[in-house]
């Protein structure tokens, strides 16, 4: 390229020497062709550099993209991790709740079973009084009707 322009500016030169116009355009357009092909060679050298660049920067939007949808991810996975907790925690309260519960149930249960059975005992125990206390109304009235025999038969010798 630049011996084109090196040779167009020399055919020029002795175009203009001999007085030959002909070799004078001629000189002209080949250093006008040097020059366009290096402008080219310039314009695709930066058209080049500007594609890398535009594919450096693709690339770098891609990984940011691609950077963000792991965030999103991450965040989503993390935001169901903490529900799936609170959801166990939730749980967990509630059965533990519910064992309270049970457990007081139970004691109700309990001490209601006791209060039916200390009514019970009390019940039996006042049969028990009153059968012994029947038994000894019945003891008492055998006695007073062998007593009122006994008077009986000792006044029908008395009036006899």
């Amino acid at each position: 390229m630049a011996a084109d322009k090196l040779i167009g500016k020399i055919k020029q030169a002795a175009g203009a020497v001999v007085g030959d116009p002909g070799l004078e355009l001629e000189g002209s357009l080949q250093q006008q062709k040097a020059e366009a092909e290096a402008e080219a060679e310039r314009l695709a050298e930066r058209a080049e550099q500007k594609a890398e660049v535009t594919e450096v920067e693709t690339r770098q939007r891609e990984v940011e993209l691609e950077q963000q949808r792991l965030a999103v991810e991450t965040a989503a996975a993390d935001r169901q991790a903490r529900l799936d907790a609170e959801r166990a925690a939730d749980e967990r309260r509630v059965a533990a709740e519910a064992a309270v519960r049970e457990a007081e149930a139970q004691k109700r249960s309990e001490a209601e079973l006791d209060a039916v059975r200390r009514e019970e005992a009390d019940a039996r125990a006042a049969h028990e009084r009153a059968m012994s206390a029947a038994r000894d109304a019945e003891k008492s009235a055998d006695q007073a009707k062998q007593t009122a025999a006994v008077l009986d038969g000792t006044r029908d010798q008395m009036e006899a």
